[in-house]
């Protein structure tokens, strides 16, 4: 049964944080060389059979009286591909209105973040390498080594703010073994995903433009291409707002405590924490982002071992 829609009076929060968090899904890192966000505007690369390309977003109130208005340009060699791709970058499809609460956290959310949009990149192929990246290692390496990645196979384009890199061309990253990616600190089952991925796009360049025939090969033909990297796909290039990553190392634990009261959780108690909230459970978790909330800490850090060495 779909959650019973209510009117909800918002607090009043600053749009452009909401954009900012909007803008943020589709940058892995801040130090991602492919994703700039500067103040309310966006600036996102992309590759395509034909080049490289970037897309730009803005949003920008002519006065304080006025409707927000928004503005999105394409360019560079893949700007047929990024169209064809019908990025959502502002969320403009996300026709959320209201959901009914069963914890009173998650009234307090939405009363605060509940004009929060959910916006889709589109770009099926750089949403499903750094899903891939983040598989088994920390956040903090997983940003390294898509930085390293996109350096050592450079494809860069020209953009209104400067040139930045687009990912990795198909067939470049098609083309390496496995053991060119150890350099990079990638290990061998991470790099063979990689690869595959890569040479899904370099195959048919339909996968470029068609989104949803993109996913079911990966998910058809990829190794380690399971829900979790599935689901991060989804909330990024789809705009799901009901993705939930399940397998998460941290996410079971911060719906636990955030919701159920206890330090840590399980996937499936996390399933059924977020039930009452089908259709809109990605949409909660970015609320729970938003508000900063995360699960108490234990024990001492987790060492980063960089296989470089080795």
């Amino acid at each position: 049964m779909p959650p019973v829609e209510l009117s909800v009076e918002r607090d009043t929060v600053d749009p452009s944080r909401l954009l900012r968090h909007t803008f943020g899904a589709f940058r892995f890192g801040s130090s991602d060389p492919c994703v700039r966000i500067t103040g309310d505007t966006l600036t996102m690369t992309s590759t395509s059979p034909d080049g490289p390309g970037w897309l730009f977003a803005t949003m920008a109130a002519p006065n304080p009286e006025a409707q927000v208005e928004s503005q999105v340009e394409f360019g560079g060699r893949a700007t047929n591909h990024i169209r064809q791709r019908r990025p959502d970058p502002h969320g403009h499809r996300d026709t959320f209105r209201s959901l009914s609460p069963a914890h009173p956290l998650v009234a307090r959310l939405q009363r605060e973040f509940g004009d929060l949009r959910i916006g889709a990149s589109g770009d099926v192929y750089k949403a499903a390498l750094t899903a891939t990246l983040g598989q088994r290692i920390t956040a903090a390496e997983a940003v390294t080594q898509w930085a390293r990645l996109c350096h050592a196979l450079p494809n860069p384009v020209d953009t209104p703010i400067g040139q930045l890199l687009a990912p990795p061309d198909p067939g470049a990253l098609g083309a390496l073994a496995p053991w060119q990616l150890h350099s990079l600190g990638i290990e061998e089952a991470r790099a063979r995903t990689l690869i595959s991925i890569a040479r899904v796009f370099r195959r048919d360049g339909a996968h470029q433009v068609d989104v949803s025939l993109a996913l079911r090969r990966l998910s058809v033909e990829v190794p380690r291409f399971g829900p979790w990297t599935r689901a991060l796909v989804e909330a990024e290039a789809l705009g799901d707002p009901d993705a939930v990553a399940v397998g998460d190392f941290h996410l079971k634990n911060v719906v636990a405590h955030a919701l159920g009261g206890r330090p840590r959780g399980t996937d499936d108690e996390m399933l059924a924490l977020l039930a009452p909230y089908a259709g809109n459970r990605g949409r909660v978790l970015a609320w729970l982002a938003l508000a900063g909330i995360s699960a108490p800490k234990f024990g001492p850090r987790r060492r980063n071992i960089d296989i470089r060495r080795f």
